[in-house]
């Protein structure tokens, strides 16, 4: 029935608020994924915390938090200096309120403390995963100083794993370096924010961007110093001098950093504050400007110059590139956690916009957006993508966790730590290449999904802010290395030394998970036999590609996409095959037959399309809705 009174401001027709679901609740693809990488006695003592967070980040107050650190981006006071022109020191840089809530929420949280306790053993890095996949939408991008805060303890773990057998260092030398990693590692892991730090990573610089062997920074041993750190202990024996040219978590605690010295490219480990005269100063450290980007706008990015740095040599002087590796990685496993994490946000926006958006010129009953088969059908597609994305993270997460632990937490990942170390070797960069461009692209048809309300920015209703969820995962694909960086590394790895026998770990897994019974045997592989020729016939072509590296690294985007297509196609087939989950079922075979065969070829009536479409992306609704 047509309006009977004009509208106004203030009268007429007022679309209800959609109400966004806890993730947890409604994110199948999480949830599927939690069930097939943790241990039934692991997901008991989970699934509450991770149900409790994904619940919060949706809570007035940090809503209220991500709002304001994204209305009140950082900022350098006064410019750099004083009234009377003097430089400032470790107040420079000022960040909002909500930026600070929301980095003590994530410390409190144990956003990066939960992947290196003890209390999930093997499957630390799983829960965690899953942490960074509920929070990363509502962090307002403090998730990004954890990864490298994550990366950094990676690297003091293994400097403090080997100093005993280190002969260059004296035994005075070796007291100290142990003080002052121990001292840092209690900081890095600590859930307290008043004694908690993130980490930077600072490599970048103007001429080489990621190629480091450009860079203009310099490391000199000084000596010993009587200059201490903010608790106490010796500053290092290294001074650093130069400029980085982006510098993400630039309020950081510590930072890892590139630099030359006589004898190569080197890493180093610098507190970013010392004491002076009983006063706190920044280490050798001076802001030139903060960055003016795209998305990220809570996130102080910075132009830094070092200049007499004090800090630490990690690892043998010249093999910086291989120590400050540990960092990237870890980094780059936090952004595919972040990048699933976004999108599954994201789909949960559209799905709560479509459960109350009607349509005047539809009938009662069969008027919301959910009910319009093209809209199931566009949700359902990327709803698949992210299905066979959410996986893909999880069993990175799984291979890291059995790689730090020496033990497998599941059955999905290879129980010999050698084998998961060289899966991790070569699925880390694919991971972080191939999630994060679907995230952008994913994150864009949510954006699109909601109309003109999708494009704008949404401060007022926080949680179905897709416009700026879109701004930010555009990062994802830059940072940590770009997709052709990623590619080009895939491809090194594969052609390179360590190349035969990744190939060979992946073939194993393949072959075992995939083979005539299926992962869970022959009762339950029985449904997809179809479904497993077609990712062994992938993989036996994709083994057939050019065997000389220049001739690959062309097509190294290919390789990528190949490899990530094949892993996430056996991922969905063992998913499916433990339990014969009718929606994971079709899944699986939807997957296998666009992106294995090219098209799904089976004799479907577009009525049972359709029906599989609402199954797939309206999966979660029922229990989500029930539970708003």
């Amino acid at each position: 029935m047509a309006p009977v009174h004009p509208a106004t401001s203030t009268t007429g027709f007022f679309q209800p608020e959609p109400v966004v679901a806890n993730q947890w609740t409604e994110d199948r693809a999480l949830r599927r994924s939690a069930e097939l990488f943790l241990s039934p006695a692991d997901l008991y003592r989970a699934a509450p915390l991770l149900d409790d967070l994904g619940r919060r980040v949706l809570s007035r107050d940090v809503m209220a938090a991500f709002v304001n650190a994204e209305t009140n981006p950082p900022h350098i006071s006064g410019d750099g200096f004083s009234t009377f022109g003097k430089p400032k020191g470790a107040d420079a840089l000022v960040t909002s309120a909500g930026w600070k809530y929301l980095q003590e929420f994530g410390w409190r949280e144990g956003i990066v403390a939960t992947g290196n306790e003890a209390e999930f053993g093997a499957a630390a890095r799983v829960v965690q995963a899953y942490k960074v996949h509920l929070f990363a939408a509502s962090s307002a991008m403090v998730v990004c100083p954890s990864g490298m805060q994550d990366g950094a303890i990676t690297c003091l773990r293994r400097e403090l794993a080997t100093l005993e057998s280190a002969q260059q260092y004296s035994a005075q030398e070796k007291r100290v370096r142990k003080q002052v990693f121990e001292s840092a590692l209690g900081h890095l892991m600590n859930r307290n924010p008043e004694l908690a730090w993130s980490s930077g990573q600072w490599m970048t610089e103007r001429v080489g961007g990621s190629d480091v062997r450009g860079t203009e920074t310099f490391a000199e041993r000084a000596g010993p110093t009587d200059a201490t750190d903010i608790d106490g202990l010796p500053l290092g024996p290294w001074t650093i001098s130069g400029f980085k040219f982006f510098s993400s978590a630039t309020d950081c605690g510590c930072s890892i950093i590139l630099a030359y010295t006589p004898k190569g490219l080197s890493c180093f480990f610098a507190p970013t504050r010392r004491v002076e005269a009983g006063t706190v100063v920044m280490n050798g450290i001076k802001i030139q400007r903060l960055k003016n980007k795209l998305g990220t706008h809570a996130l102080p990015t910075a132009e830094l110059e070092l200049e007499g740095m004090r800090a630490h040599l990690l690892g043998e002087e010249g093999r910086g590139v291989s120590v400050i590796a540990n960092v990237l990685n870890v980094a780059r496993f936090h952004n595919s956690a972040r990048a699933v994490g976004y999108l599954g946000r994201g789909l949960g926006v559209a799905r709560a916009f479509s459960r109350v958006r009607r349509f005047p010129s539809r009938k009662p009953g069969d008027d919301l957006l959910r009910s319009i088969p093209l809209f199931a059908r566009t949700l359902s597609m990327v709803t698949l993508r992210h299905r066979a994305d959410t996986l893909l993270a999880g069993f990175l997460a799984s291979l890291l966790g059995t790689v730090n632990t020496g033990s497998s937490p599941n059955a999905v990942v290879p129980g010999d730590a050698g084998q998961a170390a060289l899966l991790l070797r070569l699925l880390t960069s694919v991971c972080k290449a191939y999630i994060t461009k679907h995230s952008v692209a994913g994150l864009q048809e949510c954006m699109e999904a909601l109309g003109g309300i999708g494009y704008l920015e949404n401060n007022e209703t926080p949680a179905i802010n897709v416009a700026c969820m879109f701004r930010d995962a555009n990062v994802f694909c830059i940072w940590e290395g770009t997709t052709d960086v990623l590619s080009t590394d895939t491809v090194k790895v594969l052609r390179g030394r360590q190349g035969p026998a990744c190939t060979a770990a992946l073939d194993t897994w393949l072959v075992r998970k995939l083979g005539s019974g299926g992962a869970y045997g022959t009762k339950q592989g029985a449904g997809l036999p179809v479904e497993r020729a077609a990712v062994k016939a992938a993989w036996k072509r994709f083994q057939a590609l050019p065997g000389d590296m220049d001739d690959m690294l062309p097509m190294a985007r290919d390789v990528v996409k190949r490899v990530g297509d094949i892993v996430c196609a056996a991922l969905l087939i063992i998913d499916a095959e433990r339990d014969e989950d009718p929606v994971a079922v079709e899944c699986a075979r939807r997957f296998v037959a666009v992106e294995m065969v090219g098209s799904d070829v089976r004799e479907q009536t577009q009525r049972e399309i359709t029906h599989w479409d609402r199954r797939i992306a309206f999966e979660g609704d029922e229990v989500a809705v029930a539970k708003l």
